[in-house]
């Protein structure tokens, strides 16, 4: 039996074996991949979440961050600016939609 990744064909016994390992390396490894995905995921969830969070300058809750996270934002938009980085280094939030950061009070 020839198989893809070998130059020389093998037995159908020893073919097989070696198909199964491959076939748990892959499923191991597809494993680890999801966790370390669900991890990452679970990360982000944290540094994203600020949903009982509102702005006290426009009361919205929908586009405050905390401050990391708005950083990342406005930096991909282009409009992280030395004054914007400034006031996210004193502040724990940001709302996108006033450009204010604040930290919560309580």
């Amino acid at each position: 039996m020839e198989l893809p990744w070998l130059n020389e064909p093998v037995e159908l016994q020893e073919a097989l074996e070696m198909v199964a390992q491959a076939s748990e390396e892959d499923e191991r490894l597809a494993e680890e991949i999801k966790g370390r995905v669900e991890r990452l995921e679970r990360r982000v969830e944290v540094l994203e979440d600020s949903s009982s969070v509102e702005c006290p300058s426009c009361r919205s809750d929908e586009a405050v961050h905390k401050a990391g996270v708005g950083a990342a934002k406005l930096a991909t938009k282009d409009a992280l600016s030395e004054k914007n980085v400034d006031a996210l280094n004193s502040e724990s939030h940001v709302c996108l939609d006033c450009r204010e950061s604040f930290t919560p009070r309580g």
